[in-house]
């Protein structure tokens, strides 16, 4: 029986033929991948630092090897599309057009002649992370996704072939991927780096220094120092919903009115229900739920609402929302319907603006909350984040809902 020949890696002689010239902080890295002993690695880099490139160049690595495979799983198809063009590019550079086969549908992947396999995975179906073993996975983006899918879907997926895991993102608090930074930080077989956007040189100090006087202070050391920071991205401070958690249910009272609020599901979301009186200003009932067809829900919606002294109803009527909002305006109810729209919209209603409003409420305690553990959670998950284009938004981690934000705002 012939013993399988082993094949070394020379990243010198890779990088070349690449024609690819890695930065300090890039080659920090790759210098680090070479010691096999090392099964996870932490990478907290800041915007533009040049992750895309090297987990580009990680997999194609990895897939020299024959009979290897290598998963790459981000919170978006987007972000998989960056990596996976890198991808492209080298393999161009690397082999012939006999030697390997891309496919798109349903992710990008490519199969090798020596039996490895690159495929790209979205963090936002999880069902399709179930039941494979990987020798290499990398998680782009880390900070962005649900603990609870690294934890249940992708955790196990190195075991069986004791492959590796890369983490790598800008730092969104200190979330779960700060955690694991802390524990990798003190493992025996692990590796982290933390370095800012100013590591890649083509971030110039002029424009570093131009996007620094543009946007929250907090952001910058977050976004582009990738800093873990304790606070300023989050929308509700932690200590600030604490104070207006209460016991707050209670059955309707005649001479009170109450305004409802209700966040309409689409396909995998939760329609919420949030009933305020608007003499105490607490929530007084609070239901959710889903996959339930439009005319149930709007017969749950009308019976809430007429059980709350006909309580005025403030529905989102973005999407499809506009039918249900019909049927409810024919039971005689009175509604009002708005349509999110972006910030700079002169028509319907900013959900910017409405975070904004309902932050303020919070924090001057002009609204009290059940000890809801699911409407907790999305308050404290839900972050300033920073578009693509550099813009400010707000939304919730990948995998996490906001219905019960919306509701409530």
């Amino acid at each position: 029986m012939k013993k399988k020949a082993i094949i070394k890696i020379n990243d010198e002689k890779l990088l070349k033929k690449l024609g690819v010239k890695p930065h300090s902080g890039q080659l920090n890295v790759i210098e680090a991948i070479k010691d096999k002993k090392i099964r996870d690695i932490v990478l907290v880099c800041g915007r533009r630092w040049g992750k895309s490139f090297l987990m580009a160049y990680m997999a194609i690595r990895q897939v020299i090897i024959p009979n290897k495979k290598v998963w790459i799983v981000a919170p978006t198809t987007d972000l998989t599309q960056k990596v996976f063009t890198y991808i492209i590019q080298f393999v161009g550079k690397l082999y012939e057009p006999g030697e390997y086969e891309i496919t798109t549908k349903p992710y990008p992947k490519i199969r090798f002649v020596n039996g490895s396999l690159i495929e790209c995975k979205t963090a936002d179906n999880p069902t399709s992370l179930i039941g494979d073993e990987v020798d290499l996975l990398i998680i782009d983006e880390a900070s962005r996704i649900a603990p609870m899918t690294y934890e249940r879907e992708l955790a196990a997926t190195t075991m069986t072939r004791k492959g590796r895991t890369v983490f790598i993102s800008t730092p969104r608090g200190k979330n779960w991927f700060y955690l694991k930074y802390q524990q990798i930080k003190s493992s025996k077989d692990g590796f982290v780096y933390n370095a800012p956007s100013s590591d890649n040189e083509l971030n110039t100090p002029e424009e570093l220094e131009r996007i620094k006087n543009t946007i929250p202070e907090a952001l910058w050391r977050q976004e582009y120092l990738a800093q873990f920071i304790d606070s300023g991205t989050e929308v509700f401070r932690s200590d600030n919903i604490k104070e207006i958690i209460n016991d707050t249910y209670q059955e309707p009272i005649a001479s009170h009115r109450y305004v409802c609020g209700v966040d309409l599901g689409k396909a995998l979301d939760w329609t919420v229900i949030t009933v305020i009186d608007k003499q105490t200003h607490c929530v007084v009932y609070w239901d959710r739920f889903q996959k339930i067809d439009w005319n149930l829900q709007k017969e749950r919606i009308v019976s809430v609402a007429r059980k709350y002294n006909n309580a005025k109803i403030i529905i989102d009527a973005t999407g499809n929302g506009s039918p249900i909002v019909e049927m409810i305006k024919r039971e005689g109810l009175t509604v009002d319907a708005f349509v999110f729209t972006t910030s700079n919209s002169r028509t319907g209603k900013s959900k910017m603006d409405l975070i904004d409003k309902l932050s303020i409420f919070i924090q001057e305690k002009g609204v009290f909350i059940p000890n809801e553990p699911v409407l907790l959670d999305e308050l404290s998950s839900y972050a300033q984040e920073l578009t693509d284009s550099g813009n400010v938004k707000y939304s919730a981690p990948v995998g996490m809902h906001d219905d019960t934000v919306c509701s409530l705002a």
